[in-house]
């Protein structure tokens, strides 16, 4: 392989086979909406993995965890449907639990391996300032195990061993302050935010105006000079580019 081809950044839009690694309830489509949908328009067969249930997240005491991550399971699913989504999935972690790490990387290699995505997406673990533990956990773990999957003797949770070997060609990062990778979401935006408004127990309406002016800004902001009104901005990197490669950051 020459330098040339390792350090190819490789083409998400071509993607026929997408894996979507969310920690909560709503970033999917928050982070990468416009995309999904576009990708889905292609012809690309794309999967929801939400891994927490979204229970914590109202600031309303009066609304319990357990009846909140009920309805969020429900927006999920009508989320997805918007989006053209093929098919859910969940692994029910208690939201903002401090998630254990290699448990997760191991349940996440055994859905790569039973799945055979091309392109794994999912929040950036790098993002500076980044607080909330499930956002970080999540993507570090979805890194790992887009890492970890090519080897047989790497066990998926619960899994035998060897296991088939699965090699995504590249992981997609949303929510990044590093991107090298900007789609055209024009036609997909309305999508977008009607997938985002779904999650109608997240978005009240001042909140909402507010949020939605913000990501109109911000897409608007990152379309300059390349000839759409809006886009959305991925980190991509090839599962090689995950492993003592001090360009990554670069890329």
């Amino acid at each position: 392989m020459v330098q040339a081809d390792w350090m190819s950044i490789p083409d998400l839009m071509a993607c026929k086979r997408l894996l979507c690694i969310q920690p909560h309830p709503d970033d999917n489509e928050i982070g990468a909406g416009g995309t999904i949908a576009r990708l889905v328009k292609l012809g690309c067969t794309v999967t929801f993995l939400t891994v927490t249930d979204g229970g914590i997240g109202s600031r309303d005491p009066l609304v319990p965890p357990d009846a909140l991550a009920a309805i969020r399971r429900a927006e999920i699913r009508e989320a997805a449907r918007i989006l053209g989504v093929a098919g859910t999935l969940e692994f029910g972690y208690p939201d903002a639990a401090f998630l254990p790490e290699k448990e997760l990387c191991q349940k996440i290699v055994g859905v790569i391996r039973d799945i055979k995505p091309d392109f794994v997406m999912t929040v950036d673990p790098w993002l500076p300032y980044e607080t909330h533990p499930d956002h970080r956990a999540v993507g570090m773990a979805a890194a790992a195990a887009c890492f970890m999957t090519v080897f047989p003797h790497f066990p998926s949770w619960g899994g035998v061993l060897p296991a088939p070997a699965w090699e995504v060609q590249g992981i997609a990062l949303y929510h990044t302050a590093y991107p090298n990778t900007f789609i055209n979401v024009d036609e997909a935006w309305d999508i977008k935010l009607a997938a985002i408004r779904a999650s109608a127990s997240q978005c009240d309406r001042s909140w909402w105006e507010d949020f939605e002016g913000y990501l109109d800004r911000k897409s608007r902001s990152l379309a300059e000079g390349k000839g759409y009104a809006r886009v959305e901005a991925f980190k991509v990197l090839k599962r090689s580019h995950l492993h003592i490669n001090v360009d990554a950051i670069n890329m």
